[in-house]
Order: C-alpha cells, then structure tokens, then sequence
C-alpha cells in the first residue's frame, strides 16, 4: 500500500516535469529557427514558453544541452520519416526518389533548420568536449540511415562500391548545401534539383 501511495503522488509530478520538458523543447526549436543559436536567449525561451529560466536549468544544464536535446529530437523524427517512405518503392530508383522528395519536402517546411544546424556546428567545432557529443549524435545518425540505404540495396539487388555510410555522408552533405544555397536564392527551384543529384549521386554508386 505504501508503494501505491508513494507512486500516486510522484506521477503526477513526474509527468508535470515530462510536460514541461517537452513544453521548452518545442519551444526552443521554434525560438532557435528564429533567432539563431547565438541570438536566441534562455530568458527568451523560458517566457515564450511560460515557464521561469530555473524551469530550464531543472531539465538541461544551459543552452548548449539544450540545443543537443532538440538536435536528438529533430534527428529521431526524420529517421523516422525516412523509414516510413524508403521502403515502399517499387524499384530501386522509386525508394531513392521518395527518400529524396521527404528531405525536401522537410527542407521546405522547416527552411530555417539547415542554417541554425551549421551555426551550431560551427559554434561546437571549438569545444571538444561538445564537439564529441554532437559528433557521436551524428555518427549514430548516419548509421541509422546506412541501415534503411543498405536494406533499399538489399531488396533490389544492388550493391555499393563505398560504403552505404559515406552515401549518406554524401547525400546528406549536398542537401545541407543547397539548403544554404537558399539563402541567397529563396524563391529558386533547389527541390528539384536536389531530387536530382540525389537520384544521380547514388545510382552512380550503385550496381
């Protein structure tokens, strides 16, 4: 009875606290893409949020883990996104079209993403320690990705001459480039192009 008690009053409270990590991370994403990395403030993140800035430093130690946990977030959604439509192409080609249509229709919606992920990049490239922590989240995103590339190949019967991670590596790095080509070009038709280069880039690699 004792232990029923003890856990109806911590849930309710564990999932106040759940509520309002979810609450700043939604929030911070949407104030990162605004500002920038650097402009964007935990005073600021807290009050669009409604919440005080201890409510922040209770869930993440400052706004570099901050940043880290909606950069784990973003990355979890679109693995997901991937997964959901790179497997449902009738031949090679169709899967490789439909994973580059999700990234840019993902480009699309969230067109401030790229730059914000360079700037932080550029930002942890000096710091070791957070540099090894972005760079481990990477890694594992790109592993992730390999695997849905390597089953692609798999299920139409091809074969990669590099590995399927530096396909990713690849791909991904040209995305990120266009999208920063954006900057200076808003209104330029960079969707389809990218569909195109990623469709030729990996066809390229692949028998």
């Amino acid at each position: 009875m004792q232990r029923t008690l003890e856990t109806n009053r911590t849930g309710p409270r564990d999932e106040r606290k759940r509520r309002t990590r979810a609450d700043l991370l939604e929030t911070a994403r949407r104030v990162f893409e605004e500002r920038g990395f650097h402009d964007a403030s935990l005073e600021g993140i807290a009050d669009a949020a409604g919440y005080s800035k201890g409510a922040i430093y209770s869930n993440f130690s400052g706004k570099d883990e901050l940043f880290l946990a909606v950069l784990t977030e973003h990355i979890e959604h679109r693995a997901r996104a991937v997964i959901d439509v790179a497997l449902d192409g009738k031949d090679f080609e169709a899967s490789i079209r439909a994973v580059a249509r999700s990234g840019v229709e993902l480009g699309e919606r969230e067109p401030a993403w790229t730059p914000l992920l360079v700037e932080f990049w550029t930002h942890v490239s000096k710091r070791p320690d957070l540099r090894a922590a972005v760079l481990e989240l990477h890694e594992r995103q790109l592993d992730a990705f390999a695997g849905v590339v390597e089953e692609l190949a798999r299920r139409h019967g091809k074969t990669f001459r590099i590995a399927a991670r530096d396909v990713v590596r690849g791909t991904g790095a040209l995305g990120r480039g266009l999208a920063l080509e954006r900057l200076l070009e808003p209104n330029a038709p960079l969707g389809s192009v990218y569909e195109e280069l990623f469709v030729a880039a990996t066809l390229g690699v692949a028998e």
